[in-house]
């Protein structure tokens, strides 16, 4: 937008570029909508791109090619754009092997850089600050402190991990060090994380025992890169992976993937039913069941630990400030909860609301079926999401209910409801 420019109306603003985002314009384009702004701090590729390049993926590369190869809009892209490029390597790759996220980014940046290419796509960098719902229009006030106006606001705003508050290990080992998975996701970083440990180069290092609390894809990942680092340097690991249940791995069958999103896949797979639950599992590693007495268990082994690492999921990045207009949406729609069933008024109001508005960021549910968002069972006008934080609920061939993860789902959860999305507004236009 030019400096001269205060309010503008857009058929889409999207905020968030990672792969839910990548995947959001995607689907738009391909729907016929051009006017569309795409808003993200730094547009490097989202969480995937920008920490984890180095991780092996989930996702086999034949997937990969096939959610993007299912895009009109990719299609034009990947044509216009000079070999060799991200898409030849990956096309240089067995269909039926994973990839290293590297190259998964590097295809995500290509594609991003063909959208914002595409006339009528406008990128800004930064982050949204708040949006108002008010006349079937969303007023969003961007970076800049200019507005943009739309009939679809979208959340692509990601995620990050979770940290318990307070901390597990405060009650049983309070002087535990705490690591960022993020980094332990990260096996080149690792060394760097026991600096003070490693010590001087004639002094023999000290007894690393670190507690890795999960196992799912990230948990098992981390105890892969603490093995591997204290096989490869002179650090002395000792690992204690503690679980609710044991290690799940997907399988694949010709009716489709069990445990597809909550199952280990890869070279992560194949690391963890060689080494964790081969036949002779390595001393330095040791699985522990909580059980049903999860107290007794951390009181009597978390006091043998130096540090400690939570893989137990992520949890959605904080949204923007975002509000309905309480003298008509918000009474209209039924989400007036000035007071509550007994005429009440709800004591936490006040952080809530100013003269006009309601603010709703916090109290959103998503819908998991539609892309959309509810607030009190009420649906949200014009706001949707998708990505990491905003799943699509899907059942494998075993009838398991599972949040499908990853950017081919992304892209199959877009082109779903692409119709619901593109039908908003004034025949598929916001004026």
């Amino acid at each position: 937008m030019s400096p001269t420019q205060t309010t503008k109306t857009y058929d889409a603003v999207i905020i968030g570029a990672g792969p839910g985002g990548l995947a959001t314009i995607i689907s738009l384009i391909d729907g016929g909508l051009r006017n569309i702004l795409w808003v993200d701090r730094s547009f490097g590729g989202g969480r995937l791109n920008e920490l984890y390049r180095e991780i092996s993926s989930n996702t086999k590369v034949g997937i990969y090619l096939d959610a993007i190869g299912s895009s009109s809009t990719c299609k034009k892209i990947i044509a216009s754009t000079p070999s060799p490029n991200a898409i030849d390597e990956l096309r240089s790759i067995d269909n039926e092997e994973t990839c290293q996220l590297s190259l998964a980014g590097d295809m995500i940046k290509l594609l991003e850089a063909g959208v914002v290419g595409i006339e009528g796509v406008e990128n800004c960098v930064g982050e949204v600050k708040e949006a108002t719902y008010e006349n079937a229009r969303w007023n969003v006030v961007l970076p800049s402190s200019s507005n943009a106006t739309t009939c679809r606001l979208f959340l692509c705003t990601g995620s990050h991990p979770i940290v318990p508050d307070p901390p597990i290990h405060k009650q049983y080992a309070p002087e535990l060090r705490v690591l960022d998975l993020d980094q332990c996701m990260l096996k080149s970083r690792l060394p760097t994380l026991f600096a003070d440990t490693l010590g001087q180069s004639h002094v023999k290092p000290k007894k690393v025992v670190v507690a890795v609390i999960g196992n799912s894809h990230s948990g098992i990942l981390v105890c892969r890169n603490l093995y591997e680092v204290s096989q490869e340097t002179k650090l002395d690991i000792k690992i204690l992976n503690f679980r609710r249940r044991g290690i799940k791995y997907a399988e694949y069958r010709d009716d489709g993937i069990v445990y597809d999103n909550t199952g280990l896949k890869g070279a992560t797979a194949d690391w963890a039913k060689e080494v964790m639950d081969g036949p002779n599992p390595p001393p330095t590693i040791e699985q522990i069941d909580l059980g049903e007495d999860e107290d007794k268990v951390y009181r009597e082994r978390l006091n043998e630990c130096t540090h400690i690492i939570y893989a137990i999921g992520y949890e959605a990045n904080p949204y923007p400030a975002l509000y309905l207009n309480k003298n008509k949406e918000a009474k209209e729609g039924g989400l007036d909860n000035t007071a509550n069933a007994n005429g009440n008024t709800n004591e936490n109001d006040h952080l809530d609301r100013d003269q006009d508005r309601l603010r709703v960021d916090k109290k959103l549910e998503f819908d998991q079926h539609t892309s959309g968002f509810k607030v009190d069972g009420e649906a949200v006008e014009g706001l949707f999401g998708l990505g990491i934080a905003h799943p699509e609920e899907t059942e494998d061939p075993e009838g398991n209910v599972e949040a499908a993860v990853g950017l081919a789902k992304f892209f199959k959860f877009a082109q779903r409801v692409q119709d619901h999305w593109v039908k908003v507004g004034d025949k598929g236009r916001c004026r």
